[in-house]
Formats: C-alpha cells, structure tokens, sequence
C-alpha cells in the first residue's frame, strides 16, 4: 500500500461494498461508516489483547477488562458508491490514563481515494462493575509495539 493514505495505520481490513448499503441517495449509508470503523477497530484490539477477536465474555484482558466505545465522529470526505472495494484503518494517536484515543480512516482499495476518516475516544473497563480503569500496563506496551512508538507515562 505504498503511497496509500492508510500506509501508518497499522491495522487495516478489507471490505467489499455490497449493494445494499447504498441508500436513497445513491451512495453508501452514512451509518455504514461506522461499521467499518468498529471492525477496523475490533481487529486492531485482538492484535493488542484488548479483546478476543469474538469480543465477547471473559476472554478480555485478564481480569475482566475491556474497550467501551465513549465518544465517536466522523468526516465524510467523498460518497461511496457501488461497486467498490475499501479498506478501513485504525491506529492509536493517544494513550491516557485510562482511555485510548483511536484514528480511523477509510479507503479505496484500488484507487487509494480517502472516504472517510474520523476518531473516537476508548475507556478502559472493568465490565464486571462497570469501572473506569487504568489501560492495563501490557496492553500500553502492545499498542506501542505495534504503533512502533511511545506513548509516554
């Protein structure tokens, strides 16, 4: 993906549009956008440990701890329309005490034409309880291994 606009996410996943995402409008649901994000995302937390690529139950990070979506957005930079294939991209941008602030973008896989790019903040859970908790030290030291970079205290 040389000269692509998702060459520095390090997670990146393919996806074929279909056409029933594609509304009144004649280009693909903004709502969509979305769900590419979050795969993107679910992805780049199994590389880490954040979840179980099922993201389901105790097989979180030991204790019961796991990412809860608090805040999201996204810029619509061009229509998607059919046929197309995408890629969608997720790296990290910030590390905080106990959230995890998350870059994503979206993609032709042919073209390299950005769609799509957007964010969203993760705090760190214990779904047990429902506390807000610290990112778990080894999952700060994945994310940094993966993003080739620190992240800081």
């Amino acid at each position: 993906m040389s000269h692509s606009p998702l060459e520095d996410f390090p997670v990146v996943v393919p996806f074929t549009l279909h056409w029933s995402e594609m509304d009144a409008f004649g280009h693909v649901n903004n709502a969509r956008t979305f769900t590419w994000f979050e795969t993107s995302r679910i992805a780049y937390f199994a590389r880490v440990g954040l979840t179980s690529t099922s993201g389901a139950g105790e097989d979180r990070t030991p204790g019961g701890i796991g990412p809860i979506l608090a805040a999201t957005n996204a810029e619509y930079l061009r229509p998607v329309v059919f046929p197309a294939r995408l890629l969608a991209g997720t790296r990290v941008s910030r590390i905080g005490s106990s959230s995890i602030t998350i870059e994503h973008a979206v993609a032709g896989e042919e073209d390299g034409i950005l769609y799509t790019r957007g964010g969203c903040v993760i705090v760190t859970l214990k779904y047990g309880t429902h506390e807000k908790v610290p990112v778990p030290a080894p999952i700060r030291a994945a994310i940094e291994a993966l993003e080739g970079r620190s992240f800081g205290p």
